[in-house]
């Protein structure tokens, strides 16, 4: 029954390791890019930098403004309907529509939309530098998790060993053929396998922290990665480059040395800016208006009226005459269509501001123009020579990591022969067990330096993939 729950356990046990889903480091990239906060602030910058080409290129076009205004006045004032004082009570209001459009202002407006596009570009650059740089820096992580997972199966499978061994050696010493000091030797070196093991692991509970957090992943959760196959790195060492062909690919494809660039061609552009402000600048402007007052009035009824007019003779003698008038009974005010029409104005102008002195701002921002666009040429120069020294620095390392991990496998093999020979001589007592312990940590030691070597050849000359323009995969 016990065997019987134990098989059931580990069937179960397995068939949730094959439920895991398998994450492969195009994926873990590819996640980490979509869920970096950095790279999301980032994206912010280039939207920014989208909307300020968007608001350059409409300063070509007239700007439109409207007002509307109102009031009353009070006591003795101007009747807006006649431009005559009265004392009357009076309410207004003044509505208008105004433009402007800029005919000449030294290529200004011209050269903020050129600055602005290519700030939009360094910015689109500068983003896919910050993804390819989370990309190499999460291939590192990944790989640090490969990594110590196969040191702590090196751990376990001499933890392993170490037991048979101690079983073995226990046989031996009822049998009399070793002495009972042996399996001392033998439980001390299970020891020092177990320490390992606790080490080996806590250092792959960490790799798998530090892949995590920077995959913005829960800790807790439970996934598993992709191995490095042995036809992968077969293939890994089969790739070289030479430096002309890695710095010429990245020289013209490096978003970061990309952006650089285009950051001085917009500073250049910052130049002219700053001198146009030196000429003249002409403005066309326009404007409708109307307005609205209560003091607008107009008669709404009329009535006749007799009027005797004195002075009138007939035959020399006075006689009654009556006129008839005719007299507004009642009045209304003006409707608002109608004022409208009647007060209803036009205006244009053109406006020339000529620059005379301006405190020396002027020249100061031309001056600081031109710092600028010295501190974007340092720049580059400084990206192109960063460039030539990490391109012959990350060939070397390939170099040395290929010879350090060809040394780890002769002497990993020369190594576990050794060991399986001195195995052999221990079975059947022509060796003791210190013999035995010395070889099988040399092994030990030997496989670890091995895969140490594997994985670092492997990252290595994945910064040659990234220089040569690919993309950062296994």
């Amino acid at each position: 029954m016990n065997v019987f729950r134990e098989n059931l356990w580990i069937l179960l046990f397995c068939s949730v390791l094959h439920a895991q889903e398998q994450w492969s480091l195009a994926s873990c990239i590819d996640h980490a890019i979509k869920n970096n906060v950095s790279l999301q602030q980032t994206k912010l910058t280039v939207d920014l930098a989208a909307i300020n080409v968007v608001e350059s290129k409409h300063k070509r076009l007239p700007d439109l403004g409207g007002s509307l205004g109102g009031g009353i006045n009070f006591g003795r004032g101007i009747d807006p309907t006649t431009n005559s004082f009265t004392t009357e009570n009076i309410v207004y209001t003044n509505y208008s529509l105004s433009s402007g459009v800029v005919l000449f202002q030294a290529g200004f407006v011209r050269n903020s939309i050129k600055q602005t596009k290519l700030d939009y570009q360094a910015s689109e650059k500068e983003l896919q530098q910050a993804q390819n740089d989370l990309g190499l820096a999460i291939a590192t992580y990944y790989l640090n998790v490969l990594l110590s997972q196969e040191r702590l199966d090196i751990a376990s499978k001499t933890v392993e060993s170490v037991k048979l061994q101690l079983v073995q050696i226990q046989k031996l010493i009822q049998n009399g053929m070793k002495p009972e000091a042996d399996a001392i030797e033998i439980k001390s070196q299970l020891a020092r396998a177990e320490q390992s093991f606790v080490v080996a692991e806590n250092s792959l509970n960490l790799a798998w922290l530090s892949l995590k957090q920077a995959m913005r992943l829960d800790p807790a959760g439970i996934i598993s990665l992709e191995k490095l196959t042995q036809e992968q790195l077969n293939s890994i060492q089969l790739n070289s480059y030479t430096y002309e062909t890695l710095y010429e690919n990245a020289s013209k494809t490096l978003p970061g040395l990309i952006a650089s660039k285009i950051r001085l061609k917009s500073a250049i552009v910052g130049e002219k800016l700053a001198r146009a402000i030196y000429f003249p600048s002409i403005y066309l402007s326009g404007s409708i208006g109307s307005r609205f007052s209560n003091a607008a009035i107009r008669p709404a009824e009329y009535a006749l009226s007799k009027v005797l007019v004195p002075g009138v003779f007939i035959d020399g003698n006075p006689a009654k005459f009556e006129q008839e008038y005719l007299l507004v009974k009642s009045t209304e005010v003006v409707p608002f269509a109608t004022q409208f029409d009647q007060f209803l104005g036009y205006g244009a102008g053109l406006t020339i501001n000529i620059p005379i002195y301006k405190n020396y701002a002027t020249k100061a921002n031309v001056q600081r123009a031109k710092l600028t666009t010295k501190q974007n040429e340092l720049r580059v120069q400084i990206e192109e020579e960063n460039l030539n020294q990490n391109i012959y620095q990350a060939i070397a390392n390939v170099s040395a990591a290929r010879k350090e991990f060809e040394a780890s496998q002769k002497a990993y093999d020369a190594s576990k022969s050794s060991y399986e020979k001195t195995q052999k001589r221990f079975d059947i007592g022509a060796a003791n067990t210190f013999e035995l312990n010395q070889t099988q940590t040399n092994m030990q030691n030997a496989e670890t330096a091995l895969i140490i070597s594997k994985y670092d050849l492997v990252f290595k000359q994945k910064v040659l993939d990234y220089y040569a323009g690919k993309q950062i995969r296994l």
